[in-house]
């Protein structure tokens, strides 16, 4: 769903008439929205459930894809803002359920690197090269439109959806390391500071 919409936000933004600062505002809010909720999002999927983390970031990006849409800037910005949660939730939730469930069926650790190389090589790798295909498929060969590949992202994350709800089973952080965020905060504000003594060392 992620690797299918890349290629075309700019392009779709352009052509509703949006200038490049405009675009640029709404990039940046994607970037922030990311950037802020990048630091709660982990705690509170542990919290509150990973698997309930993934959920929510097929929910939010689902809406995010619907919100591309409107030709208007405040419905585009909130877009960007749901999918700059919904990167969030990506690159947190997901890795946490399968070390978590991992850990829970007693398999060896060893095959945890393994199931990882395979993610880097085949979701950042061929499933983006194959997303990029299919992209243009549906822009240029179909001609369906520069909101095509949000569609069909909205699709896939819908079927991703299915599949999480009716086969993954819930779990959630160690109760003992649940912090309040200002401590998490200042923890890692001095693991920033100490590593970059050491780099200067």
């Amino acid at each position: 769903g992620d690797w299918l919409q890349g290629p075309y936000v700019y392009y779709l933004y352009s052509t509703y008439g949006f200038g490049k600062g405009e675009i640029g505002q709404l990039f940046i809010a994607g970037f922030g929205s990311s950037m802020l909720f990048g630091t709660i999002v982990g705690s509170l999927a542990d919290k509150q459930g990973r698997r309930r983390a993934c959920v929510t970031y097929c929910i939010t990006y689902i809406l995010s894809c619907i919100t591309k849409h409107s030709p208007q800037y405040k419905i585009l910005m909130i877009g960007r803002v749901l999918g700059g949660i919904a990167t969030s939730l990506l690159f947190s939730a997901f890795e946490s359920w399968l070390v978590a469930e991992h850990n829970k069926r007693g398999f060896e650790q060893q095959w945890l690197s393994l199931t990882f190389s395979k993610a880097i090589f085949l979701g950042n790798g061929l499933v983006a090269i194959l997303s990029g295909l299919f992209g243009n498929l549906l822009v240029d060969s179909l001609s369906l439109g520069p909101v095509a590949p949000f569609d069909a992202a909205a699709c896939f994350l819908a079927i991703g959806m299915a599949i999480i709800l009716s086969s993954w089973t819930e779990n959630f952080g160690d109760p003992s390391e649940n912090k309040d965020l200002l401590t998490q905060f200042r923890g890692a504000a001095v693991a920033i500071a100490s590593g970059r003594v050491q780099y200067l060392l």
